[in-house]
């Protein structure tokens, strides 16, 4: 990209023909020559010299387009060439900025600079046309630019791909790469790209679809052909229903009948493309189930060292399925780039890891010694050591986090990687609470202006303003990502803001003290004989009116502020209690019935919300550490496991053996449930002890649900209804017996959303539906509407169809945008291939039927798309739905006048 062009160009001086090769002190433009101020230094004038060259070459470049321009010679016509000047220029303007932050310029004067090279790159770029951009990438190794740059409505994506002021190897470049090489296996599959199909393509690029002598292919006839797809056929199905982990002989023949149908040259075979790009899509179906380890891939990869094909680091620093894709002919160049990209940062995050751990072994050798940081009273340079532990200390943290992620799965075994990098060894650990425990312990001894000095090397804005308590919060947060420095930093100020408002308060008008304060809200009560509000300006029944109590405050030494506040306080009455339901139950259907039904369902409601966990940001979630868990026996299909959150709170984790792709269903639906108002444990993805799954905390003093419908009450009942709304939005048909709990305070919470979706696009909204199974296994919303039915509910207590409707208005309010992009992974992560997930087929059918193409022509875009237009379309017919089946299902034609908003 950029500037790494292999073919060589011509050398041009294009710097004026009398530019001295130094700068006298006093001579250089923007250089002071005055006697009284210091003289420069030789490398100095050297790199000021070098900058406005290359600067004064870029501006020649700018406005001169091949011709010739005061001094300067004539440029040449070819964009390539051109380009290429311009890309060497850009890099010794970098080098000259490199050399004066080098030799002492500010960092104002740095990155002004930077800004202005920077700017002049954009515009040179911006400035050509979308043929040159294509030309000019085209030479410089982009596969495809004619596929970039389509709508033509924004800045050209090439602009930023050639902009050399940016490293080539930057992801956003990466990404562009992506999207060319992506619609052209659209086009290769018989789709079309922005109305541009193959031959249009081929037209533009000067190409055809099959070239005389390709390098790299072999040539086949038609009959050639097919058997190599016969025996790609054969060679997936092996590796598909292999029992156990797939060995290493079936792994390798389905890569190589892949590569021999994607390399075949055969002009004669009809949609050879489209054929072959099938071949690529379904050859990662078959891998997908596979179970792949590191016996599976490490004869192949042996050999793929020992030709070259495979560099050392990505052998030890990738895992089995990574080692896979690099090793397959149908993976995109684009993704083996980042591939590589990944093996090598791993290798540089193990050199990091250890260079952290020597800087953190200044204040804690291992976790069997203790904290031993410096006295702060005792060096000046005590506080950048301790600053620099902090800091360091919270570098291996992470570092350590990430690399649990790869480690357990390289075909470097982990003892190995532990000897040659003892960050990783399990004594050298960082364990963030316990770290954090003992530097406060070591911080109490420790000078409040010292550890002022400690949180400004830091960067903490305003270190003099902190009290004790929030500089070595301030500090621990460097090393411990549950503590917020945003948060620290929020407090201190609002603090110091409120001691400043009541020091401007006190110097305007003092105030009364305390005490006088107290007296005279007793005072201004007992001259008030109401318990109501008089009206504005009025005198209540007992007396003063409001303006005499803010008068009479006044002279007895209040701030007008306080008198005011003080006169309210006096008028205002006593809260009136919240009602409780009566303790002896009044008759079914009475009106005390009914009043007594209703207390019960805003107590359950309230009992609800202040049992559940509320929802917190995803990211603080992310940033903890939960450490070893112990077995949580608590059934279900998956193993489970009880943590300890930052805060000593329980979680729970369960593995998702699928990858995620579970663990992002039951965290969407649980978001999209809170949204709707409909009670949910919230619930996150996350990563544990290496493996991926959810995380959701504990429900304390729970207990099951009873099973007999005949004991539920009225507010029971009414709980139920409203959760079926959120079940059915999310498509979780799951809600048995024990997925029911009863809260601590009585009330009623489903839990285990994890199979939510998972019949989307064919489940239904009707009576008996329960595809998890019948019996103990039907949901609790089917258990409700039989009873109801049968006559087997308690006397008095119904099933009331108006209690959706606030649930209903709370999901209908939610955007649609806003609704697609909750679930956005939930629908891309389900979509991969090989992600096993039970709606896939009814989004592959759904996008067939739309886009009017074969259901093996879908794309995994598509089929996302589909979900996501599914839930969007589920979301607006709610009402309707619902409707429609208490009417039907339920005979309650009482219930039609749900479709107008109607209760």
């Amino acid at each position: 990209m950029g500037t790494n062009s292999k073919s060589s160009h011509s050398s041009y001086a294009i710097a004026p023909t009398g530019a001295p090769e130094t700068v006298e002190a006093g001579e250089g433009v923007g250089l002071a020559a005055a006697s009284a101020e210091p003289e420069l230094s030789d490398g100095l004038v050297k790199a000021t010299t070098d900058l406005m060259v290359a600067m004064d070459n870029l501006d020649a470049l700018a406005v001169g387009n091949g011709v010739a321009t005061g001094n300067y010679p004539e440029l040449p016509d070819d964009p390539v060439e051109r380009y290429d000047i311009f890309a060497d220029q850009i890099k010794a303007a970098r080098e000259a900025i490199e050399q004066l932050k080098a030799e002492g310029a500010s960092e104002e004067e740095v990155k002004a600079q930077l800004d202005a090279l920077r700017a002049q790159s954009l515009a040179y770029l911006t400035a050509l046309d979308p043929e040159e951009l294509q030309q000019i990438a085209a030479a410089k190794g982009f596969e495809h630019p004619a596929l970039v740059g389509l709508s033509g409505s924004s800045q050209h994506p090439l602009v930023h791909w050639l902009d050399p002021y940016y490293n080539d190897d930057i992801p956003s470049k990466q990404k562009i790469q992506a999207v060319a090489q992506k619609r052209y296996e659209q086009l290769a599959a018989g789709q079309t790209v922005g109305g541009m199909t193959l031959a249009d393509l081929q037209q533009i690029e000067g190409t055809s679809g099959a070239p005389d002598a390709p390098a790299g292919t072999w040539a086949a006839t038609p009959d050639q052909f097919k058997a190599a797809v016969d025996a790609w056929t054969q060679a997936s199905h092996e590796a598909a229903y292999a029992k156990g982990v797939l060995d290493s002989d079936k792994l390798k023949n389905l890569l190589d009948a892949e590569k021999q149908v994607l390399t075949a040259h055969s002009p004669d075979t009809p949609d050879l493309e489209t054929k072959k790009n099938e071949i690529q899509v379904w050859t990662g179906d078959p891998l997908a189930v596979a179970k792949i380890n590191q016996s599976t891939v490490m004869p192949l990869v042996q050999e793929a060292v020992a030709s070259g094909e495979m560099s050392l680091t990505e052998a030890q620093h990738l895992k089995p399925v990574e080692l896979v894709g690099l090793l397959r002919t149908g993976t995109p160049e684009a993704e083996k780039e980042t591939l590589k990209a990944t093996a090598q940062a791993r290798k540089d995050q193990l050199k990091a890891l250890d260079n952290a751990l020597d800087v953190h072994q200044g204040g804690k050798q291992d976790i069997h010694t203790e904290l031993t940081l410096p006295d702060l009273a005792g060096s000046p340079e005590a506080a950048a050591q301790v600053a620099s532990w902090a800091k360091s200390t919270g570098e291996l943290h992470t570092l350590q986090q990430e690399a649990q992620g790869w480690i357990h799965e390289t075909l470097q075994s982990p003892v190995d990687i532990g000897f040659a990098n003892p960050a990783l060894l399990n004594t050298h650990q960082v364990d963030p609470k316990a770290l954090t425990t003992e530097f406060n312990a070591w911080a109490k001894s420790q000078k409040i202006g010292d550890l002022r000095a400690v949180a400004g090397e830091l960067g903490m804005p305003d270190p003099g303003k902190a009290n004790r308590a929030q500089l070595q919060g301030y500090i621990a947060a460097n090393f411990n990502p549950a503590l917020d420095k945003d948060a620290i930093n929020a407090k201190v100020q609002a603090a110091a803001a409120k001691k400043q408002a009541a020091a401007a308060a006190k110097a305007a008008s003092p105030l009364a003290s305390d005490e006088a304060v107290n007296a005279l809200k007793s005072k201004l009560a007992s001259s008030t004989g109401t318990t109501s509000a008089p009206p504005a300006g009025g005198a209540g029944t007992g007396g003063l009116t409001q303006e005499s109590k803010v008068e009479a405050a006044i002279k007895m030494g209040a701030s007008p502020v306080q008198a005011q506040k003080l006169a309210q306080a006096a008028t205002a009455g006593p809260t009136k209690p919240i009602p409780k339901a009566p303790k002896k139950p009044a008759a079914p259907g009475s009106f005390n019935g009914k009043v007594q039904a209703l207390i019960a369902g805003l107590q359950q409601v309230k009992a609800t919300a202040q049992d559940v966990p509320a929802r917190i940001d995803s990211d603080v979630v992310g940033s903890w550490d939960f450490g070893a868990g112990t077995p949580a026996n608590l059934g279900g299909t998956y193993s489970k496991t009880l943590h300890s959150a930052p805060d000593g709170s329980s979680w729970l984790f369960k593995a998702d053996h699928n990858g995620g792709v579970i663990a992002h269903s039951e965290a969407a639906a649980s978001h999209a449930l809170s949204l709707g108002g409909v009670p949910a444990v919230p619930v996150y993805v996350k990563k544990v002890g290496g493996k991926v799954g959810s995380v959701q905390p504990m429900l304390k003093g729970a207990s099951h649900f009873a099973s007999d419908p005949s004991k539920w009450s009225q507010s029971d009942v009414d709980a139920i209804v409203r959760s079926h709304v959120g079940s059915w939005i999310v498509g979780d048909h799951d809600g048995h017996q024990a997925n029911v709990l009863r809260t601590a305070s009585g009330g009623l919470v489903q839990i285990d959303r994890g199979q939510a979706f998972k019949h989307w696009g064919s489940d239904k909204l009707s009576l008996g539906y329960a595809p998890s199974g019948g019996g103990s296994y039907d949901p609790v919303h089917q258990k409700l509407y039989a009873a109801a039915l049968s006559g087997g509910l308690a006397d008095g207590v119904k099933v009331n169809h108006a209690v959706v409707q606030p649930v209903i208005k709370s999901f209908e309010a939610i955007p649609d945008s806003q609704w697609r992009s909750m679930l956005h992974s939930t629908a891309y992560e389900g979509a991969k291939a090989g992600s096993g997930v039970h709606w896939v087929p009814a989004m592959r059918k759904q996008a067939a039927k739309k886009h009017g193409i074969a259901a093996a022509k879908v794309s995994t875009e598509q089929i996302a798309e589909a979900f996501l237009d599914h839930a969007v379309e589920r979301k607006q017919n709610l009402r309707k739905a619902f409707a429609e089946f208490f009417v039907k299902d339920l005979k309650m034609p009482q219930a039609a006048s749900l479709k107008h908003g109607a209760e």
